[in-house]
C-alpha cells in the first residue's frame, strides 16, 4: 500500500491574517568543531550562511521563491557559540513592501544533549526581494495589519 500524505487544510478566511505566522521559519544545527575559527569558538561566518538560509526561506513561504538577499540591515553576535551547542535560527517576516521583504532573525544555543538554559546568540535583519525568471523584482503579496518595508 503506498504511503499517503497528510493534508492540513485551512480555512480561506485565515489565510491573508496568519501569513505571517505560516512563512516563520525555524532551523536547527548541531553545531561540530567543523565549523570553529582558530578561538574554538563558532565562526561567525557559518552563523551568517545559518541566519541567511532561514530568512530565504521565511521570504520564500510568503512571496514564493525565488527571493534573493538585498542587504543585511543589521547583525548582531550576542554571545558565543561552541560545537555541541544546537544552534535554533527563527526568522520572519517583519514588513512587507511591493517586492521587498523585511526579516527579523532570532538565534539562540543550548547544548545539544542535556537540557540547560538556551542563550540568545544572535540577531538579525535582512531585506530579500523576489525576482522573476528573469531575475527581476516582481511583486509580494501584502501583510495586513504589518507596516510595509521601505523599498520596493
Amino acid at each position: 500500500m503506498a504511503h499517503q500524505p497528510t493534508v492540513f487544510r485551512t480555512d480561506p478566511a485565515d489565510h491573508a491574517a496568519s501569513r505571517a505566522s505560516r512563512s516563520a521559519v525555524t532551523l536547527a544545527h548541531i553545531m561540530s568543531e567543523h565549523d570553529t575559527n582558530l578561538y574554538g569558538t563558532i565562526h561567525g561566518g557559518v552563523v551568517m550562511k545559518l541566519i541567511d538560509d532561514a530568512a530565504a526561506a521565511a521570504a520564500g513561504r510568503h512571496g514564493g521563491p525565488p527571493a534573493v538577499t538585498v542587504s543585511v540591515d543589521r547583525m548582531r553576535f550576542l554571545a558565543p557559540v561552541r560545537a555541541g551547542d544546537l544552534l535554533t535560527v527563527h526568522a520572519g517576516l517583519e514588513g512587507v513592501g511591493r517586492t521587498s521583504m523585511n526579516i527579523a532573525v532570532r538565534v539562540t544555543a543550548e547544548r545539544w544533549n542535556s537540557p540547560g538554559p538556551v542563550t540568545e546568540v544572535a540577531t538579525a535583519q535582512l531585506t530579500f526581494v523576489a525576482v522573476d525568471a528573469d531575475g527581476r523584482p516582481r511583486p509580494v503579496p501584502p501583510l495586513p495589519g504589518a507596516d510595509t518595508a521601505g523599498g520596493e
